[in-house]
């Protein structure tokens, strides 16, 4: 049955402060606002006295706003929202979160309560943190920018040095990211017409679904809005409202659930109203690139994605189960995800029944091959409040971490438990020949298991539909959730089942789904429309389907607009100009993330609006941002994005392309973290033939990404060593701020002067020559007659060109840098522990690879 004072609780929670984003919006105070209308009369109902003033009077716009829409937010609701002398309507139990808790019903003390646990300690201990934006002005509040939360990980900004964020709507471009500096003050007016637009054809009766889309559309227009102007501005408004109502649903069960109805204590900080879920899949990298033949490119991109359909399904599935919302989802992304619950007795229930079930369905659908490992903790308030008598809350994620790991060492216990030899015993057909066996992927078929045919290939149903979602992510706008098959639909459109846990996804564009209204005269009503990435990255997804009751969502998700009609082959990606063909599978993630969520937040700080702001702000740059850089040409015509979220991806592509982008990749992210030295991204690219197999190409891209993690430059037992940051290619890990700016200058001078037919290849095979000889070890020549061999080789060739200064400068350049181990970038001297002449080998085999390139284009023409 449903709960409708419980919904409209969560309802009241998210709408608490947006009077914050309609004030600033206003031209005026309160006698002078030119929105409020009977409310700028009475400050006494809403606003609590302080120093003998009113005080938190943005609650005004907020009773304001709930007026103006009046008609909406009637048409859920029993109660008549406009009468204030009612505390329990929507109202006022949005409105009067500042006043003293005797002055409030039960479900306005939840409000207040939840307020303070999400915002309490965001707007404490921020001495340390000055900003020069602050003033004294009346209306300062209306020109203060937020500062990015990457800019305080790890570290306290000196004054001055702030990047605050543009407030404006989301965009996946570089307009959406901190800036040190801007022209004029924000335009709130203009930003909040644009809310009211969309908020007003928000189209439901019903609260929850109402409140999901009103959520999604806060997630939209509010993430750059400071939810604070008093204090250090690093939290936004969105992050403040979700996790306010994530807070204020469990407290309203947790009091239930304990027969406190009357009065709440937010006082006792000893009690737990709640739990944190945590769940993290295992088995995902060898699950996606255990491919075993050459049709590996139409499986790869489907296998990636169902992937993160997986980690939809079970979280929604438990949020159905606990009856929760979506703010009550703190993260949710690169195969891990994190719910805030309630700490009840049925929710712990209804809970373990969820990870058993879950459990049964992974297992029956893909035995030992995947696996999630899913476990809670028990919060306190006291550690939301960051209060010193209790755990912090960087220290309850690591217990998370750690006892879900802890779950990792027992996979499938319950299935052990309960059907030992359905486990243990072997498969029937396991090991049979091949004609049992999928032609991709090698997993053998179950007796009695549906085949389908492609050609001349032999594929499990799910295989199939893998290579299919891959298809049909290319021109997918809409992914469409439904907890029921659509029954008109039939085939026209494309849809999943990941487990059989009662959601269906369907796939569609713009353009099917218009033929299928006209043509079937239905309306699509009571589902979930997804839209990814928003409609020319400006994140759109409002209203982009005929129906009622329908929620509608934003999510991101990286290169599915290909060019061409199919999901490009590994071949197709290679640049077909008649050029050194190799494949390039890049990998990437961010340094030290483990650091970062432990200790990133200084403890004192440390709040879960704060924790859930930097997950979703490493979730924007790689699943929706990392978008604009592959749509470039250059980069989407010659490679396929197989993953991309959370905190790393996957890409493969023509290798020129890759290591091109991987470099944009570290640049743009080094921007978009404000230049934050405690943040840095390593990556490896393996080159590869196109017949090779994909499996063995990414373990060798993971290979070489490990080798860039555990490079460093300067003395090894210094603290003061610059740690990975780099990027590692034909075996050699490369500093991005040192060693591979270097190497590629020197690169494209030799391929500049080779072009120009002023250098040929005899001074690349001379330095790869002596290179071979010099006997290096531990970044020191052994071979000590190396320098004088490459002084009187080098000398030598030299005279052959007297008249080209360019090539007798790189030359005697080398000999300088090489016999006197001296390496300059720039004019400083560049750090590193290579000898010198290891990066002249390393700038003369890359110069080599596209030299070849340039040479086979110049035969072809």
């Amino acid at each position: 049955m449903i709960n409708k004072e419980r919904e409209k609780l969560y309802l009241a929670s998210l709408l608490h402060d947006i009077g914050k984003f309609y004030q600033r919006a206003d031209t005026g105070s309160v006698q002078s606002s030119k929105y409020l209308k009977e409310f700028a009369k009475v400050e006494s109902t809403f606003c609590p006295m302080f120093n003998s003033k009113y005080s938190h009077k943005h609650v005004l716009w907020t009773a304001q706003f709930i007026d103006d829409y009046k008609s909406i937010f009637q048409s859920i609701t029993d109660y008549d929202i406009s009468n204030i002398q009612n505390k329990d309507n929507l109202m006022m139990i949005a409105s009067e979160h500042h006043l003293s808790k005797s002055q409030l019903s039960f479900l306005g003390q939840i409000v207040k309560e939840a307020d303070c646990l999400s915002s309490g300690m965001d707007r404490d201990s921020d001495q340390a943190y000055k900003d020069s934006q602050d003033e004294n002005s009346w209306d300062n509040f209306k020109k203060k920018r937020m500062t990015s939360i990457l800019q305080t990980v790890l570290q306290v900004p000196q004054e001055n040095t702030y990047w605050h964020l543009p407030i404006d709507k989301m965009t996946l471009s570089k307009d959406y990211f901190a800036k040190s500096s801007f022209d004029g003050n924000p335009n709130y007016e203009a930003l909040w017409k644009e809310f009211n637009n969309e908020f007003k054809f928000i189209q439901s009766n019903d609260y929850k679904v109402f409140s999901e889309t009103l959520y999604n559309l806060l997630f939209k227009y509010t993430t750059t809005i400071p939810s604070s102007t008093i204090n250090f501005a690093d939290v936004s408004l969105f992050d403040h409202l979700k996790t306010t109502a994530a807070i204020a649903i469990c407290l309203y069960d947790y009091y239930q659930s304990i027969n406190e109805s009357k009065t709440t204590n937010n006082t006792n900080y000893k009690q737990k109203p709640f739990i944190l879920i945590g769940g993290d899949f295992s088995g995902i990298q060898k699950y996606i690139y255990q491919i075993v033949s050459k049709y590996a490119a139409k499986n790869l991109k489907g296998r990636s994605f169902y992937l993160r359909l997986l980690s939809d399904c079970i979280v929604r599935y438990i949020l159905n189960e606990l009856d929760l919302f979506d703010a009550n989802i703190i993260y949710n992304s690169g195969g891990s995800f994190y719910i805030l619950a309630p700490n009840t007795q049925e929710v712990k229930d209804k809970l373990e029944n969820c990870i058993n079930t879950i459990e049964e369905k992974f297992f029956e659908k893909h035995k030992t091959a995947l696996y999630v490992a899913i476990d809670y903790i028990e919060v306190s308030k006291g550690s939301l409040m960051n209060n010193k008598e209790y755990k912090n809350l960087s220290d309850t994620w690591e217990e998370l971490f750690d006892k879900r790991d802890k779950k990792k060492q027992a996979k499938f216990a319950s299935i052990i438990n309960k059907d030992y030899k359905a486990f243990f015993e072997p498969l029937e057909n396991e090991d049979l020949e091949n004609k049992y066996r999928d032609s991709i992927t090698g997993e053998a078929f179950d007796l009695n298991e549906k085949t389908y045919k492609e050609g001349d290939l032999r594929l499990k149903e799910i295989t199939y539909q893998q290579i299919e979602l891959g298809e049909q992510l290319r021109n997918t706008s809409l992914m469409i959730i439904s907890n029921n098959k659509i029954p008109y639909w039939k085939s026209d459109v494309f849809f999943i089942q990941p487990l059989d846990l009662g959601f269906y996804y369907y796939f569609a564009n713009d353009s099917n789904i218009k033929n299928l209204e006209e043509s079937l005269k239905a309306s699509i009503d009571m589902v979930d429309i997804v839209t990814f990435n928003g409609k020319d990255g400006n994140c759109d997804f409002m209203n982009t389907v005929n129906g009622t009751n329908n929620i509608f969502s934003l999510e991101f998700y990286g290169g599915n607009e290909h060019v061409g009609k199919h999901v490009p082959s590994f071949e197709d990606l290679l640049k077909d100009d008649g050029t050194f063909k190799r494949l390039g599978v890049l990998r990437m993630d961010v340094d030290n993330l483990g650091k970062i969520f432990q200790s990133g937040i200084n403890k004192e700080r440390a709040t879960l609006s704060r924790y859930a702001a930097l997950s979703r702000s490493f979730d924007y740059f790689f699943s929706g941002y990392l978008n604009t850089i592959w749509k470039e040409d250059k980069y989407r015509e010659h490679s396929l994005i197989i993953y991309s979220g959370g905190d790393d991806l996957f890409i493969v592509g023509d290798w020129s392309a890759m290591i091109d982008m991987a470099e944009r990749i570290s640049k743009d992210f080094k921007e978009y973290t404000c230049e934050n030295k405690n943040f840095s991204i390593s990556g490896g690219v393996s080159l590869l033939n196109v017949k090779y197999p994909i499996m063995k190409g990414a373990e060798e891209a993971a290979i070489a990404e490990d080798t860039a993690k555990e490079h460093y430059v300067g003395d090894k037992d210094s603290n003061n060593k610059k740690e990975k940051n780099s990027f590692s290619f034909l075996l050699m890990p490369l500093n991005w701020e040192e060693e591979y700016p270097y190497v590629k200058i020197l690169k494209d001078k030799l391929v500049e002067l080779n072009y120009e037919d002023k250098l040929d290849s005899s001074f690349r095979s001379k330095i790869l020559q002596h290179y071979a000889n010099a006997d290096i070890k531990g970044h020191k020549i052994t071979n000590l007659k190396t320098y004088w061999m490459i002084s009187y080789d080098l000398g030598r060739m030299k005279q052959r060109y007297k008249k080209e200064e360019d090539v007798k400068n790189i030359i005697d350049n080398c000999i300088s840098e090489v016999c006197g181990n001296k390496k300059i970038l720039n004019g400083n001297a560049l750090d590193t522990n290579y000898h010198t002449l290891e990066l002249w080998a390393m700038a003369s085999r890359w110069a080599e690879l596209e030299i070849r390139t340039k040479n086979n284009i110049n035969k072809k023409l």
